[in-house]
């Protein structure tokens, strides 16, 4: 079994998925407001309008997001009108994390992974 997509009820989908752009995601395709899919690597993130989704707006499972750097990231997600839930933590030989929330009040989890030293 594998995760196909993720994706976030949104009861303005098209304002929602603004800030995932500011964020730093792009739209790989759209079905007007029902539907916006982003490019990612791995499963899909995507945000849906009531009318499309199985699950009412705001109220989703914590989509975690790996960037290569967490700091500016994160600087473009607030930027972009996202609110700090937990500032940036060190998670030792794991990573590092810290979480937000988006317009819509959905928490989002930013994961930088530990470089692993050269050996």
């Amino acid at each position: 079994m594998k995760v196909k997509h993720v994706y976030l009820t949104a009861s303005q989908p098209a304002r929602l998925a603004e800030f995932y752009e500011k964020a730093g995601l792009s739209i790989r395709f759209a079905d007007g407001e029902r539907w916006i899919q982003f490019r990612t690597e791995g499963a899909a993130f995507c945000v849906s309008g009531i009318e499309e989704s199985a699950a009412a707006a705001s109220s989703n499972a914590v989509v975690v997001f790996e960037v290569d750097k967490l700091e500016p990231v994160l600087d473009r997600a607030i930027a972009a009108g996202a609110t700090i839930v937990a500032p940036a933590r060190d998670m030792g030989s794991h990573g590092r994390v810290a979480q937000i929330c988006d317009p819509d009040n959905n928490v989002i989890q930013l994961f930088e992974a530990a470089t692993k030293p050269n050996g």
